[in-house]
C-alpha cells in the first residue's frame, strides 16, 4: 500500500547478547531519574502508559518546572491536577474534552501540527525522557509498542532516558512497533489495565448522512475515516455494501474486525501492504486481541500512515472527516466553536492531500446540519475565532443529512448554492441572503 521501511515483521531478528541495559522497578523510583525540568514525551490512545502518568503528578508537584507533552491520552488524565496547579506544564496535539478549559484558562498549551509531522516535531525538541507501554519481551528480547505507534518509535529513539510500563495484555503488533529492551533503561509493571476507546452507537442523522456517502463510493476503494457517529454509521453500512474490497488508513476500529470476518477487508493484504495500515487501533479489547500478532494490521508512525505523498499514488483513495461548521466558500473548520478549541489539527489535511494526488481519489467531509442546539453549521464565514483546517482549494464533497454538495469546479455563487440547498430548511433562506 505504502512504502514502508525495513524491519517490519512482528519478530525481528534477535539481537546479539550482552546488549541489556534493562532495569526493572516501581514507578516512584523510576521517576526519580528523571531529571529537574526535563521534557517528557509520553505514549498516548490505548497504549497511554497510566501508571507512570499518575506516579509523574504526584513527582511533579514535588519538583515543579517539568514539561509534558503528548498526543491522545485513554484512560483519563492523571497528572491533570499538577497541570491545573502550575507545577508540570502541559501541551498537546490532540484534544479532548477534559483539557479544554485547561487551553482555555491557558494553564495546557495547543501544538498545532498535521499528524505526518508530529514525529519529526517530538524529534526536534530533543526529549529528555519518554515514558511508554510496551508487551512483555519475546524471548529475543523484543517489546512491542503495541496499538500506538504514531510517534513513540520516534520518542524511545530521541530520548536520553525511557522508561517503559510493561502490559502483559498489550498486543503485539505488525509495522513498525518493536522495540529491543537495551533501548528500554527501566521498566515498571503496569498497575492499570490497558486503556480502552468505546466508540458511541450512531444515530439517526449519522445513519442517513452515511448512506450519501455509501453511495459516492467507488468500487474497490481505500478508505480513510476518522473519529465519530458517521464513520462509525459507515463502517456499519460497508458490511452489507456491495463496493468490492476495501482497504482502511489512519486508524483501526473495532468495527473493522467485522469487516474482516465477512470477507469484506482483503484477507491477503499483510504487511507491508496491510488490509489496514494505521498508526493507532483505537478500540475495545475486541480489536486489541484482532490487532495481536495479526499481519493483516500494520502499525506504524505518522509519519508514514499520514504521508501525502506515499498515499496519493494509491488508487480511489477517499478520505471521510468531520467537521464543526464549513462556510459558503467551502472552507473546513474542524477545530474550534465559540473560540474554544475543540480538536486539535489531527489527519485532516494530510488525508485531503493524499485524496487530491489521489487517481480517482476523493474528499468527503460530513456534518450534521445543526448543533444539538438548532444552529446552522453551514455558515456564511467562519468565525474570527475560527481556523480553517482544510481550505477551500481542497474542498470536493460536503455531505449533510439533507444531501450532497459536489463543490470541486464551481465558482463562490455555485458553491453557495450548493451549500444551501444542503443546509437545515430553517436555515435557508436566512443563509441564502447572506
Amino acid at each position: 500500500m505504502v512504502a514502508a521501511p525495513s524491519g517490519d515483521r512482528a519478530h525481528p531478528r534477535p539481537r546479539p547478547c550482552g546488549q541489556m541495559r534493562t532495569s526493572r522497578t516501581s514507578a516512584r523510583d523510576a521517576l526519580r531519574r528523571v531529571p529537574d525540568g526535563a521534557r517528557i514525551v509520553s505514549g498516548g490512545a490505548c497504549a497511554t502508559p497510566l501508571t507512570l502518568l499518575r506516579e509523574l503528578g504526584t513527582v511533579a508537584r514535588e519538583r515543579p518546572g517539568m514539561q509534558l507533552r503528548s498526543g491522545l491520552q485513554l484512560g483519563g488524565y492523571p497528572f491533570l491536577d499538577a497541570v491545573a496547579e502550575g507545577a508540570l506544564g502541559y501541551a498537546t496535539w490532540h484534544v479532548r474534552g477534559e483539557l479544554r478549559d485547561l487551553l482555555a484558562s491557558g494553564a495546557a498549551d495547543l501544538v498545532p501540527v498535521r499528524a505526518s509531522e508530529v514525529p519529526a516535531l517530538v524529534a526536534a525538541w530533543r526529549p529528555d525522557v519518554a515514558l511508554v507501554r510496551v508487551s512483555s519481551p519475546d524471548r529475543h528480547g523484543y517489546v512491542s509498542l503495541g496499538p500506538s505507534v504514531a510517534y513513540t518509535p520516534t520518542a524511545v529513539r530521541a530520548a536520553r532516558l525511557v522508561i517503559a510500563e510493561v502490559d502483559e495484555a498489550l498486543p503485539r503488533t505488525w509495522g513498525g512497533s518493536m522495540v529491543h529492551v537495551s533501548d528500554i533503561d527501566v521498566l515498571v509493571d503496569a498497575e492499570d489495565p490497558t486503556p480502552e476507546y468505546r466508540a458511541g452507537t450512531p444515530d439517526e442523522t449519522s445513519a442517513r448522512i452515511a448512506a450519501f456517502v455509501l453511495d459516492l463510493l467507488p468500487r474497490d476503494p481505500v478508505l480513510q475515516m476518522g473519529i465519530g457517529g458517521v464513520p462509525e454509521a459507515l463502517t456499519i453500512a460497508l458490511r452489507d455494501a456491495d463496493i468490492g474490497t476495501v482497504r482502511f488508513v489512519g486508524m483501526a476500529t473495532d468495527w473493522m474486525v467485522d469487516l474482516f470476518e465477512a470477507g469484506v477487508l482483503d484477507r491477503r493484504a499483510v504487511v507491508p501492504d496491510p488490509a489496514i495500515l494505521a498508526a493507532d487501533a483505537l478500540g475495545t479489547r475486541k480489536l486489541l486481541d484482532f490487532c495481536d500478532d495479526n499481519p493483516a494490521v500494520g502499525l506504524y508512525p505518522s509519519a508514514i500512515s499520514h504521508d501525502a505523498a506515499g498515499l496519493g499514488d494509491l488508487e480511489r483513495f477517499v478520505s471521510i472527516n468531520s467537521a464543526v461548521e464549513v462556510d459558503l466558500r467551502g472552507q473546513v473548520n474542524g477545530e474550534m466553536a465559540r473560540g474554544r478549541q475543540l480538536s486539535g489539527v489531527g489527519g485532516a489535511l494530510d488525508y485531503a492531500e493524499s485524496a487530491y494526488r489521489s487517481p480517482g481519489g476523493l474528499r468527503i467531509t460530513v456534518l450534521p446540519s445543526t448543533t444539538r442546539s438548532g444552529a446552522s453549521r453551514i455558515v456564511p464565514a467562519l468565525d474570527t475565532g475560527a481556523v480553517t483546517t482544510v481550505p477551500r482549494s481542497l474542498a470536493d464533497v460536503v455531505v449533510t443529512e439533507h444531501g450532497v454538495a459536489r463543490l470541486r469546479g464551481l465558482t463562490v455563487r455555485e458553491r453557495k448554492e450548493a451549500l444551501v440547498a444542503i443546509a437545515h430548511p430553517d436555515h435557508r433562506d436566512e443563509l441564502a441572503a447572506a
